[in-house]
């Protein structure tokens, strides 16, 4: 389902931004902890479904109010037959992972529909930048995230409030993005070799027929269109073929809270921020399998390249804005997607978080 402002739904214009920083003060985002109501014996299950039952209105009513919201303290979440019956409890209807169709994402769990988080030791000393799920136009409502084994040291989950980023940001930059609207690269296929080719067949034949070939066998992995583009250099150096997905607004209205909140994956899409993170934290191992493909990186819509001197505003606001939440074994976070970006730090030693996405909240209805 797409957000408001994307995928053709009304948005937010440039001439709003400033208007709306001053309608609406900053704090309305935060991550409230639940644990199990005094007298709860931990480690009875039975006992804990039963107080999260009780507590399912306060507890939505929670979620509505910050956009997300921490448990913590519960045994119920430590396996996945568990966590999927707290989402039961909740209400939560359980949905595909936006990246389900292309396999990019591992499954933790078929049966509870958990996917895994990023877990791979080759990506340890990597962050995971802020983002909203969304892939195309697909964006899950809401998503809860799932300790299973916590790292040896580091990898805590990471949040940061949608309007907690607006009221952060910089006005002008915010003006800039809303006019001119923002592109994502999803997809990246390393093309090197067409160097070796005679430039008249490269740019005649191969290029035409490689470019076509592509759009078909993507166009019957995905449901959300994507457009293809030859780049001289790609992120490895060589020619690649990159595609990229709608340009989009960066402020959208949250249709459950109606405030305004930055739903824009610089953070962590940014090829910039990126490799200046990593410059901190030394090479990344070599990955295998869709990680290959899976590079990204923004510009406007029209083309133009972001700044780096907008690029590290944006890094400087999320950091600011930054909730870091060091997740124990059965811990969850849950999180309104349109709302509450999310990412991770980085961690030593084998770790085991897994995510569910869910679609909506049966039976309940937000608060006016």
């Amino acid at each position: 389902t797409p957000p408001p402002g994307v995928g053709g739904a009304p948005a937010i214009t440039e001439d709003d931004i400033a208007t709306l920083k001053k309608e609406q003060n900053a704090g309305a985002d935060g991550v409230p902890v639940v644990a199990p109501t005094e007298g709860v014996q931990v480690g009875d299950l039975e006992a804990e479904k039963e107080d999260l039952t009780k507590r399912r209105d306060e507890i939505l009513l929670l979620l509505q109010k910050n956009g997300a919201v921490h448990f913590t303290g519960y045994d119920l979440m430590t396996t996945a037959e568990g966590y999927h019956a707290f989402y039961d409890i909740l209400g939560l209807d359980p949905c595909l992972d936006p990246i389900h169709s292309v396999a990019a994402r591992p499954v933790s769990s078929a049966e509870h529909k958990i996917y895994e988080a990023v877990n791979k030791p080759s990506r340890s000393n990597y962050v995971v930048g802020m983002h909203n799920e969304m892939v195309g136009t697909q964006a899950p409502r809401y998503a809860g995230f799932v300790c299973f084994k916590p790292a040896d040291k580091g990898g805590e989950f990471w949040t940061v409030g949608g309007n907690d980023l607006f009221h952060e940001l910089s006005t002008e930059l915010l003006e800039k993005m809303q006019r001119k609207k923002v592109i994502f690269s999803v997809v990246e296929f390393p093309m090197g070799f067409l160097s070796n080719l005679d430039k008249e067949v490269k740019e005649n034949f191969a290029k035409p027929a490689i470019k076509t070939l592509v759009q078909i066998a993507v166009k019957f992995k995905v449901d959300f269109d994507v457009f293809f583009r030859f780049v001289e250099e790609g992120y490895d150096g060589e020619m690649a073929l990159q595609g990229y997905a709608s340009p989009q607004p960066a402020v959208i209205l949250d249709p459950v809270s109606q405030l305004p909140v930055v739903f824009c994956n610089l953070h962590s899409h940014s090829k910039f921020l990126r490799d200046d993170r990593q410059k901190k934290l030394g090479a990344l191992q070599k990955t295998t399998g869709a990680s290959q493909a899976n590079k990204t990186d923004v510009s406007y819509g029209n083309d133009d390249m972001f700044t780096d001197e907008e690029l590290l505003e944006v890094d400087r606001a999320t950091m600011k804005v930054l909730k870091m939440i060091d997740m124990k074994k059965g811990d969850v976070v849950l999180l309104d997607n349109y709302r509450t970006m999310h990412g991770r730090g980085t961690f030593e030693g084998s770790r085991h978080n897994a995510v569910a996405w869910f679609s909506k909240i049966k039976n309940w209805s937000p608060v006016q």
